[in-house]
């Protein structure tokens, strides 16, 4: 891996004394600290943009602030000018109050420049500067397919929630978040595999041979007269169990439908997100439907969607939902999620207020009553430990995604 060269970041418009240059100055009083960048280059037709924003002061800013953003800072590959920055924002109790710890770190797209409109893979990486050792600590690589326009829009791309250690401050008192951006353009992208699953899912094909019964709440009423039709090759070769599932029938109105796969205990929308899972790896509504699809993906060995899944919740963990995500990675038997709930218990204020007896909360009552030995593990771990957040199977003093 070539590195190129190191350079301050540059303002996207020329400086000047007009208005314009009041205007900048009010935005650099609200970013914290500064920004530069360094191009990595794997292969000669790839470039990997990674920018450092350094936070001052650290401690001491975020007792004061209740969001932080970084300068704007832009990647330019292939003819495609785009604009971001690094946004760190806060877990908030219950009760609205804000939590220092753990941060969520933001990616965010906030404009794009192009001659021709098209997809494009973005892979992007978070990282920490770990000023004991001289290191960076950096989180898995995440992915996502964006369609690149004209547009000063702002976008949220991805986040992860962080843990920072008394290793991650350096002598003056500063950190450093560290993000690898990689932009994708090509015509084997627009064709990738995932791609096409995804436009075979939604064309009305006449191959298309089974129809998923399933219930429409409230929220899905215009979609009773929407029925979801798939392939029944696909379902037997994802999943045995769903496979079972499939019972010969036959419609009137259409000789091509030769079964039905009766899901009338999930509803409409979960339904879908499932068959989006069955047919690209992907999950559209993690934020809304990734408890829900859990207890489905270990009914019928969906391992990839289990995983899908448990990083959603770890992710999205809180104080006012651990008790609930705690409850349903015991009834999965999701040991990762489940540890990873109970290490969130450690060195809490706010859960160890929800979990006394004279302010516990729903949740936290019926655990006790229908698990009684997890919720004494859980009451066992609150306060058992001053570390952050570790994540299960993370390495003593590595840091946490």
């Amino acid at each position: 891996m070539k590195l190129l060269k190191k350079l301050n970041i540059m303002p996207t418009k020329p400086k000047t004394k007009s208005k314009s240059a009041n205007n900048s100055k009010e935005c650099l009083e609200i970013e914290v600290g500064s920004i530069h960048e360094e191009l990595e280059v794997p292969v000669a037709s790839e470039l990997v943009f990674r920018k450092i924003w350094k936070i001052k002061q650290f401690l001491h800013t975020i007792k004061k602030r209740d969001l932080l953003d970084s300068p704007t800072f832009r990647c330019s590959v292939n003819g495609v000018t785009t604009f971001w920055n690094i946004a760190v924002r806060f877990w908030k109790g219950a009760n609205g109050k804000k939590g220092n710890q753990p941060l969520v770190v933001c990616l965010n797209l906030t404009g794009c420049e192009t001659e021709e409109t098209g997809q494009a893979r973005v892979r992007f990486q978070f990282g920490v500067w770990d000023a004991t050792i001289k290191h960076w600590e950096c989180c898995p690589i995440s992915s996502v397919v964006l369609n690149l326009q004209n547009t000063k829009e702002l976008l949220s791309v991805g986040y992860k929630s962080l843990g920072i250690l008394d290793r991650h401050i350096d002598s003056n008192k500063d950190i450093k978040i560290m993000v690898k951006i990689q932009i994708i353009q090509s015509d084997e992208e627009v064709h990738s595999l995932s791609q096409d699953m995804a436009r075979l899912m939604t064309c009305e094909e006449e191959n298309k041979d089974t129809v998923v019964e399933c219930y429409c709440d409230s929220e899905n009423k215009e979609n009773r007269q929407n029925p979801i039709r798939v392939h029944s090759w696909i379902v037997r070769t994802r999943s045995e169990k769903l496979a079972k599932r499939l019972d010969e029938s036959s419609d009137e109105n259409n000789k091509n439908m030769k079964y039905t796969l009766a899901l009338p205990e999930y509803s409409y929308g979960v339904v879908c997100e499932l068959i989006r899972y069955i047919y690209t790896d992907k999950v559209d509504c993690a934020d809304k439907y990734a408890a829900k699809l859990l207890p489905i993906s270990t009914i019928y060995t969906l391992q990839g969607l289990k995983g899908l899944c448990e990083r959603h919740l770890i992710e999205s963990l809180t104080p006012s939902n651990v008790a609930n995500i705690l409850l349903l990675a015991d009834q999965c038997r999701c040991e990762n999620l489940r540890k990873a709930a109970l290490h969130y218990c450690e060195d809490s204020e706010q859960i160890k207020g929800n979990v006394h007896i004279g302010g516990r909360t729903l949740a936290w009552r019926v655990m006790e009553m229908v698990n009684p030995d997890l919720f004494m593990e859980a009451c066992e771990s609150i306060g058992s430990s001053s570390s952050n957040l570790d994540s299960t199977g993370t390495p003593r003093g590595s840091w946490s995604d």
